[in-house]
């Protein structure tokens, strides 16, 4: 079975970019329980969309499912458990407007083992499961650190798809490595020299042409700034970036949203600029 692959939503382009970002920065709720409302799940679909017994389709916002069916299952099995009939449940919707599969975007939060436990994410129960991994949607924006933390957990406990080798890390001194990988792809590496030309910044990871490189388009880089620091100021820093490759020039990845970019070192896991 070929999975339907998720929408690129992280990869839309500038004024329709900022406007969801600046939407999903406001909409905190999507992370908070509170901000929820009940709602009972009819089931979960093939494609690991969630169809709510009134007729709504929903996908979790922040997570990247896996591509291999047999982990796609586990997923499947994992959210059924924690979804099935009379188990309260509490949905906060991230986006209005559906993808083009009818979908919306939304945190959903399940009870907890025991009569006084807090409601959890079910997005982040997953990530820390390491069944998905973090997935930069504007509209999980507000919850990236929560969601970064629990990839950590599962990261540095080799819990699921991290043991399996299906999720790694990829060395950005080894730019011959990334022309083979697909879907989106972890790069790990120091800022070297800072480029620019034309409209874009670029952060390079290696003094050569055909060295892997993050391309941020200049009209974008307002909206790093505002989460917090800005992209000029990260040579010699180690960064963790996540994002679709393009190989037609060399290894790139574009980054759009400050989701995409971790700042590492003796730094906790957390998006940048966000504490």
């Amino acid at each position: 079975m070929t999975c339907r692959p998720r929408p690129a939503v992280f990869f839309v382009i500038g004024a329709a970019f900022a406007a969801s970002l600046a939407h999903a920065q406001e909409a905190a709720g999507v992370c908070a329980p509170e901000a929820g409302a009940p709602v009972e799940i009819a089931s979960v679909g093939a494609e690991l969309d969630l169809a709510t017994m009134d007729g709504r389709r929903l996908t979790l916002a922040g997570v990247e499912f896996p591509s291999r069916e047999a982990a796609r299952e586990d997923l499947r099995r994992f959210l059924s458990e924690r979804l099935s009939a009379g188990r309260l449940v509490f949905l906060s919707t991230a986006t209005a407007a559906p993808n083009r599969w009818g979908e919306v975007a939304a945190g959903l939060f399940v009870e907890g083992e025991g009569d006084e436990a807090p409601l959890i994410s079910l997005a982040q129960a997953t990530i820390a499961a390491g069944l998905a991994r973090f997935r930069p949607d504007p509209a999980a924006f507000a919850c990236s650190n929560g969601l970064l933390a629990a990839e950590a957990q599962a990261r540095g406990r080799k819990l699921g798809l991290w043991a399996s080798g299906e999720y790694h890390i990829v060395d950005a001194a080894r730019p011959e490595t990334l022309v083979e990988q697909k879907g989106m792809v972890l790069v790990e590496g120091v800022v070297g020299k800072i480029g620019e030309t034309g409209g874009s910044l670029y952060l390079n990871f290696g003094p050569r042409r055909g060295d892997f490189a993050v391309v941020i388009w200049k009209r974008n880089l307002e909206t790093f700034t505002r989460a917090g620091t800005s992209p000029r100021m990260l040579t010699g820093r180690r960064v963790r970036v996540r994002g679709l490759i393009d190989t037609a020039f060399g290894p790139r990845m574009e980054l759009l949203s400050p989701a995409q970019i971790e700042l590492l070192g003796d730094e906790r896991p957390g998006a940048l600029g966000r504490p």
